[in-house]
């Protein structure tokens, strides 16, 4: 299990609290913190000893740096945002699927989390009405039109993963797509409907749902056309 983070002290406790609740065990956590500046560490460090704190630039590098240090033994990664919430029994399915089909990653369920949200002075709770829709359209999507997986939750072949060389460090934004696509010319993707994701959608607050998915195909376009995304030192990728 990687996690990475930048200042995520108030909403992390709750991701790895699910992790430590999960059904299978048998697993390793990492926390690639970005050097945060709030007690994204300390309250990293009460689930676990691997907590690593370095710069880093963009998603795709927190998630690459903390690769070096997964064990030689390990055959599945699992990324995993800091703002996300796993079913108890995920993992356990996510092993199942790995030693029955062998795909090259796994495409879970996403949705939207329940939660109470503070911004601008206001308790807000999420998800909205409106985000309702772009949960099940994204997951209809990924089942029926083009498998791509999410950083939110990505279960990986950890062999394959390698084989390819990991995230594009240069993208700010697509960087989970730009993955599948390499990852799905070695071998096949599974959609697991059955493992099931809980995200926040409290990135959808500061410019609302329409202006920030606006800014992600926008960004989506920049990657196809081979264009640079705009990046800055130590970026917090969890919007809130």
């Amino acid at each position: 299990m990687i996690v990475p983070v930048l200042n995520e002290e108030t909403s992390l406790p709750l991701t790895l609290e699910s992790l430590r609740n999960q059904t299978y065990k048998d697993f390793d956590l990492i926390v690639k913190d970005g050097q945060s500046s709030d007690r994204t560490v300390e309250m990293a460090s009460r689930y676990t000893g691997k907590v690593i704190s370095e710069p880093d630039s963009s998603p795709g590098e927190a998630r690459n740096q903390a690769i070096k240090h997964v064990g030689k033994d390990c055959s599945v990664l699992v990324f995993v945002d800091a703002d996300v919430d796993l079913a108890p029994d995920a993992l356990e399915r996510i092993v199942e699927d790995f030693e029955r089909h062998h795909p090259s990653f796994i495409i879970p369920k996403y949705l939207p989390r329940q939660e109470y949200v503070r911004t601008r002075g206001n308790l807000i709770q999420l998800p909205r009405p409106a985000y309702r829709p772009w949960y099940v359209f994204q997951h209809l999507f990924r089942k029926y039109i083009d498998n791509y997986g999410s950083g939110e939750c990505m279960p990986v072949d950890a062999a394959i993963f390698k084989r390819v060389g990991g995230f594009r460090e240069g993208l700010r934004v697509c960087e989970d797509i730009e993955l599948s696509y390499r990852l799905r010319r070695e071998a096949k993707a599974l959609v697991d409907a059955d493992v099931v994701v809980y995200a926040s959608t409290r990135r959808y607050l500061r410019e609302g749902i329409i202006r920030g998915l606006l800014s992600y195909f926008v960004y989506r376009i920049m990657w196809h056309l081979g264009l640079r995304q705009p990046l800055r030192a130590a970026v917090s990728w969890q919007d809130s």
